[in-house]
């Protein structure tokens, strides 16, 4: 199997697990603190995976990696709020979401004119 598969089916498995386990949090679903750990611990092992991959790429990519990599751990922290029962969790979901939407459309250095 290509690495590159692997990250998406990692990718698509942990975004399905996260928004199941927030939305199941808003409707005070029991088990939804289990099912968002899941998905949290895919991401921070997809986001680890991603920046050891990317160690020896050019800095600036390395380094978002890197970025990516300790703001997704910001979903353990997230996780273990939830597993406590406190509403605590929605802030550190958010940073999370924040600087993976940061990321997302931070320029690789392609076409800086663009």
């Amino acid at each position: 199997m290509n690495t590159s598969l692997i990250h998406k089916i990692l990718i698509w498995c942990y975004g399905i697990l996260l928004i199941a386990g927030a939305v199941m949090s808003l409707l005070s679903v029991p088990y939804c603190a289990y099912i968002f750990t899941a998905g949290s611990v895919l991401a921070i092992a997809e986001a680890f995976w991603t920046a050891i991959e990317n160690r020896t790429t050019e800095l600036a990519q390395a380094r978002r990696h890197r970025l990516y990599f300790f703001a997704s751990l910001s979903l353990g922290v997230a996780s273990w709020y939830m597993l406590r029962g406190s509403n605590n969790w929605v802030p550190f979901a958010l940073i999370w979401a924040l600087v993976a939407l940061y990321l997302t459309f931070r320029s690789s250095g392609g076409n800086k004119n663009a």
